[in-house]
């Protein structure tokens, strides 16, 4: 039984994991330097990724993104 238990809690957690790779994320950089969004970005995704929208905040930009599989 508690390797059944086990067993299904493992299953469950891969499936939370890989359910959320495709959702947006949002990647906070400088304002005007887009070379910090696209290593963040980068680096998050593991390869391609999709600027979806950004937004100002003072000194800071926030962008959402999507990474591409």
């Amino acid at each position: 039984m508690l390797k059944i238990l086990i067993l299904c809690s493992k299953l469950l957690l891969l499936l939370s994991l890989f359910s959320c790779v495709s959702e947006p994320q949002y990647i906070i950089f400088k304002t005007g330097i887009r070379e910090q969004l696209k290593e963040r970005a980068l680096r998050h995704c593991h390869g391609d990724f999709k600027i979806l929208e950004e937004e100002d905040f003072g000194p800071y930009t926030r962008a959402r993104v999507q990474c591409l599989e």
